[in-house]
């Protein structure tokens, strides 16, 4: 993957998980730990290239399918923004 589908795929991670956490609880609590390692590991590739990453399983990674659906049907925004928006500025 190259930087820009990196950060889009750590947005749409965000965003899923925000849209459970404000509006439909899909994911459970490992199910959240398992997208945050992914989150935070292609953050660690864009400091090191030479990590690998850590899809989710292919289970969750059809919910998070489905959430990204949602989310674009509803157009929903998060209450908060992502917190890691500016570090992963910082690498550019």
């Amino acid at each position: 993957m190259n930087k820009n589908q990196i950060e889009a795929r750590i947005a749409q991670l965000y965003l899923a998980l925000q849209y459970c956490s404000e509006r439909t609880k899909t994911f459970t609590a490992g199910e959240r730990i398992c997208i945050n390692q992914e989150r935070f590991q292609w953050m660690h590739i864009l400091d090191d290239e030479t990590a690998s990453p850590r899809p989710v399983p292919k289970n969750i990674e059809n919910k998070l399918k489905e959430v990204s659906k949602l989310a674009v049907q509803h157009n929903f925004k998060p209450y908060y923004g992502d917190p890691f928006k500016n570090e992963i500025i910082l690498y550019n």
